[in-house]
Order: C-alpha cells, then structure tokens, then sequence
C-alpha cells in the first residue's frame, strides 16, 4: 500500500478528514511533512514555533491533546476545526482534525499517530515542485494583465489574488486621491458602503509597514473594525501594501467562517509574488 493511501486508511480509522504530521526539528520549530486533506496540500507549507501555540504545547507537555466545540475554532498555525486531536509520537507532533476525531478513542488516536509517525519522512518532491508553480503561475497572471484602467486594474488583481489563495474576499484600496477601494467580482461582499470598508482598512494600511501582515484568528485582531471584523464573518486576514514603499495602495485577502482556515507559507509566499507584480502594474498606469 503506498503511503498515501495508508495515510487515508489511518485517516479514515479516527475519523479525522485532516491529519498533519508536524515534525520536531528544533525544541521551539515544528514543520508540517505529509499527512492527509490538508495536512498532505499544506506539506512544506507549515514552519511553526510551539511554544507560542497552546494545542502544540499541551500535545508536548501531555502527550494526548483535543479541542472540540460545535463550531470550527483556530487549532494551531492556520489550521481551523471543529474537533482535533493531537499526540506526541518521538519527535512527531501527529494531529488528527474534523468533527468525527470526537468519537475515536485515546487508544486509537496513540496507535495511528504512531503509524503516522513511521511512514512520514519527507515532504514529497512532486508537492515541492506543484507549489513553486503554484507561485510562478499567480504572479504570471498579474503581471501579464493589460488593464485599461486603475479600477479594472484593481479588481482584477483583488480577484486574482482572493482565488489564488482560495479566499472568499478580496480588497484592493487605491490611496488615490481619491481613496478608493475596489472588490473581488466573486465571493463575500461586506453589507456596508465603500466608505465604511475604507475606514475599516485603514487601520491596517496605516499600521503595515514592509512585507506582509497575517492574522491567522481575527477574533483576537488589534483592528476589530466593521464590516471587516470576526463577527462579520471573517476568520482570518492577509495584507501587503502595492507599488514602491506601498505608495499606491493595500492588497487584502480573507477567509471567512464558510470554509474558515489561515494563511499557510505558501499562501504568504503566493501573495507575496502576486503583490510584486500588482505594483508594477499599477505604477505604470498611475505613472500613464
């Protein structure tokens, strides 16, 4: 059998629709190897400290952990569920998710992290590989856009950049003058006008300094404004500002509680390229 299906047979033995095999390389790192659902599309893509991670530090201090609720909540790094379980298996941090882990007894969740442990020794070449063109393919797709406008560049870039990380909004604010703000053409859109998302972004805009800003859990964000705030409907958050020194506007991306989760590396690194060629795009029509 190989490891992939044995993977989904331990998966499918706990009731888990996601496992993660999170590997110990250093006493405060643990990166994400292999597993199933999303802990086999998110393998490379999570380099996490547990010691700033409640689940992943009781796993290290216990043994056996689980989170259950009847709501999905943030298990650790981007990783959102109803139910999780989690065990320490040498220098394994195994962790099972979904809402049928509820039911599975300790004894079963022990024997298949130890299983999980076994087989798990790599991140897979062929993941490594989909991911770089994962990269590749986002930012092509921006930089090749002809727009005859800065507000069809905009949208066109706050689409590309919510489908490329699979979120169900998308935001570019132009500083303008004037200020403008200009959504995904699919997706969540918030019930307020273009003015009350512009002062709820720009808290974050004026706060964001160089590189990106994540909030893997927006409940607990320093900017909890509506319509952009986790009683709204958005459960996590990513934002890179565009052009030189930011000075021609604010990417964001978001998922909400329709299919809650958070921004693994290769999210960031997706949003990271597609910011780079959104501002060279803009800058030249603003320089036009």
């Amino acid at each position: 059998m190989s490891r992939a299906r044995e993977l989904r047979a331990l998966a499918e033995r706990v009731g888990a629709t996601d496992v993660f095999a999170l590997r110990r390389v250093a006493p405060e790192r643990v990166v994400n190897l292999d597993g199933f659902g999303r802990g086999a599309g998110w393998g490379g893509n999570l380099d996490l400290d547990p010691t700033g991670e409640p689940f992943l530090t009781e796993i290290l201090s216990a043994g056996l952990a689980r989170r259950s609720g009847g709501t999905p909540q943030r298990v650790f790094g981007p990783y959102w569920s109803e139910a999780a379980a989690g065990f320490l298996a040498e220098e394994f941090l195994v962790v099972f998710g979904g809402p049928g882990v509820e039911g599975a007894a300790d004894g079963e969740v022990e024997a298949a992290g130890r299983r999980v442990a076994e087989l798990v020794n790599e991140v897979p070449v062929e993941k490594l590989l989909a991911d770089e063109l994962e990269v590749t393919k986002a930012a092509l797709e921006v930089a090749s856009m002809r727009p005859s406008s800065l507000r069809e560049a905009a949208l066109g870039i706050a689409t590309a950049a919510s489908r490329a990380t699979s979120c169900e909004f998308g935001a570019v604010l132009l500083h303008g003058p004037p200020m403008t703000v200009h959504l995904a053409d699919d997706g969540w859109v918030p019930s307020a006008s273009e003015e009350e998302i512009i002062a709820a972004l720009l808290p974050i805009d004026s706060a964001l300094g160089g590189g990106l800003y994540v909030e893997q859990d927006v409940a607990a964000s320093p900017f909890p404004y509506p319509p952009l705030a986790f009683q709204d409907g958005l459960v996590a958050r990513c934002a890179v500002r565009l052009g030189s020194r930011g000075a021609v506007g604010l990417l964001v991306v978001a998922h909400t509680l329709e299919a809650p989760r958070g921004f693994t590396m290769l999210c960031q690194r997706v949003m990271g390229a597609i910011a780079d060629a959104a501002g060279s795009v803009l800058e030249d029509l603003v320089e036009a």
